[in-house]
């Protein structure tokens, strides 16, 4: 999704520059047991799988690279890999889609490391994709994908696996994400039936490994779900009266559902999986199916990642991903669900969590670094009555979500709150881009230890929710400055479960700025959390004998000792 500051538009899908991209094969073999016939077969039959008449969208091959593609002609510069020209992203209008036959792995180990085409890494490493030109337009220009010709070999399946892993390598640099539909398909809780397996989508983020092939765990793998339409659709739409030979409109013969998902304070609560099941008309007792056709994820058009006064403005590429319009913030859209045979249909919409298991590479929705669980319990939505081409428009919320959104305590980074006299205290993160400051005086030789621990709802210490981050400045620092004294800009490198520690040291007195904040920079009402700050201002006796004597006393919790 674009955003700023990288791109020029906001909230929009990053798609193809041309509705019709050419993929461009290799010249040689793709190893001893494939040659340069076969390989293109396997090419052309993972990437038909994603020309569907409701999308846009036409990958077709246009011919082949100007040399076959190997260690010898490729290698590591100062800022990455450098292939043959024709290979590189300037030759985008004549190769868009550059597909190499990496017959020997060289260049796999040359963007993955040294041992990684070896056969034994074959799951992960059969196909290798790279989008290598977004413009700030939003629009894809270029991408690569690397066969590893060590994955093949005398056995048809094989071949069958690398076409497979290929054809979710086309789906990446199409542009689409990773979805969850069905998702009991790869947990196995509960024991998935015919027809979820049937619509776990192609763009499931991690395959189930039933067998040294993983294809075989999927029924029909070479077959869109409507999940995987339905993102596509997203991407390449055909409005209603534009469908072109072999194309039609996105939306004959089903509809489309967009809202909020919010909290009861109105902000919007993303991160959550919107899942649909239909029932049929005329069908009493109710037939509902026992499947999810399609999903969405709350929050997936806005921003990824907002910084956090602690380590500054994002600025990776994820930070200018989505949207900055908060009113993105709990939005979700399924843009495709297909209709059930007559004029109309009842959708009953449902919530889950997602997987926490998605995140980073594997990610599904707007949350990378971590998933965050929604607040409240699942509601079921029932929407209908919904025909062809209708676009209809529900806003809801989970049963008794966070409902506070009180942070008048906190302070400012202007005017910080003097931390709580006995060292413990409790906040909220609540409020999107929200941080908590505090103020505390030390002395000179004296050491301290700041603890937060996010919690759930329930008071729970939680790595579900907040992801703690801690800065210390002066309080001469100017505003909006980097930490000037400490700072932990990575969450949850206590030893306790949900917990975040930063421990520093100070050789003169100091009057200290302290500042909480969330890791991406985010902030809900459900983003509790407790704050503990050990520290030692003065002890009594100072001394002891040297035949020892009681214990010396100390408010190791806080001490702020007025004498």
């Amino acid at each position: 999704m674009t955003g700023p500051p990288y791109f020029t538009t906001s909230g929009v899908p990053v798609v193809w520059y041309t509705n019709q991209p050419l993929y461009f094969t290799d010249p040689g073999d793709l190893s001893s047991t494939v040659n340069h016939a076969a390989a293109d077969a396997l090419v052309a039959a993972a990437a038909a799988v994603w020309n569907v008449p409701t999308a846009s969208l036409v990958l077709s091959q246009g011919g082949a690279l100007d040399e076959h593609v190997s260690g010898a002609n490729a290698f590591l510069g100062a800022n990455g890999p450098i292939f043959p020209a024709d290979v590189q992203s300037t030759n985008y209008l004549a190769k868009q889609i550059a597909v190499i036959y990496d017959s020997d792995g060289s260049v796999t180990d040359l963007l993955l490391g040294n041992g990684a085409s070896d056969p034994s890494g074959c799951r992960q490493n059969g196909v290798t994709e790279s989008v290598d030109s977004i413009v700030p337009a939003g629009f894809i220009q270029h991408a690569i994908l690397i066969l590893n010709g060590r994955c093949t070999g005398p056995a048809p399946q094989q071949q069958t696996q690398l076409q497979y892993q290929l054809m979710r390598a086309f789906g990446r640099v199409l542009g689409l994400g990773w979805s969850q539909t069905n998702d009991n398909v790869f947990t196995d809780s509960p024991q998935p039936t015919a027809n979820q397996a049937l619509h776990w989508p192609v763009m499931h983020p991690i395959d189930i490994i039933c067998s040294s092939y993983t294809y075989q765990c999927m029924p029909q793998p070479f077959t869109l779900r409507p999940d995987d339409l339905s993102a596509l659709t997203q991407l390449y739409f055909i409005a209603q009266g534009q469908a072109g030979p072999g194309k039609m409109d996105s939306l004959l013969n089903a509809s489309l559902v967009e809202g909020h998902l919010s909290f009861a304070t109105g902000e919007g609560m993303q991160g959550v999986n919107i899942v649909i099941r239909r029932w049929a008309q005329f069908t009493l007792p109710a037939q509902i199916e026992d499947w999810y056709t399609t999903s969405a994820v709350s929050g997936s058009l806005f921003r990824q990642s907002n910084g956090n006064p602690v380590t500054g403005p994002d600025s990776s590429f994820g930070g200018s991903e989505g949207s900055q319009n908060n009113q993105y913030e709990g939005y979700y859209i399924l843009q495709r669900v297909p209709m059930l045979p007559g004029s109309w249909q009842v959708l009953i919409m449902e919530t889950e969590p997602v997987n926490p298991l998605y995140t980073g590479q594997y990610a599904v929705g707007p949350y990378v670094a971590n998933t965050v669980g929604p607040s409240g319990s699942d509601p079921v939505q029932p929407e209908g009555l919904l025909g062809s081409y209708t676009q209809a428009y529900l806003d809801f919320s989970p049963t008794n979500p966070a409902n506070s959104c009180d942070t008048g305590a906190d302070g400012t980074e202007s005017a910080p709150v003097a931390v709580a006299s006995q060292g413990l205290w409790s906040g909220l993160l609540c409020g999107y881009g929200h941080s908590a400051w505090s103020s505390l005086s030390v002395k000179a030789n004296r050491s301290f230890t700041l603890e937060v621990t996010a919690e759930d709802e329930q008071g729970f210490a939680t790595t579900a929710k907040a992801m703690p981050v801690i800065g210390v400045w002066h309080t001469t620092d100017a505003l909006g400055s980097l930490p000037g004294v400490a700072g932990v800009g990575e969450a949850f490198n206590g030893e306790a479960s949900g917990m975040t520690a930063l421990t520093t040291s100070f050789t003169q007195p100091n009057q200290l700025r302290i500042a909480i904040a969330d890791q991406r920079g985010d902030g809900r009402p459900d983003f509790n959390y407790r704050a503990r700050v050990l520290y030692a201002d003065s002890l009594s006796p100072a001394t002891v004998s040297a035949a020892g004597a009681q214990s010396p006393s100390a408010e190791w919790a806080f001490a702020q000792e007025m004498r």
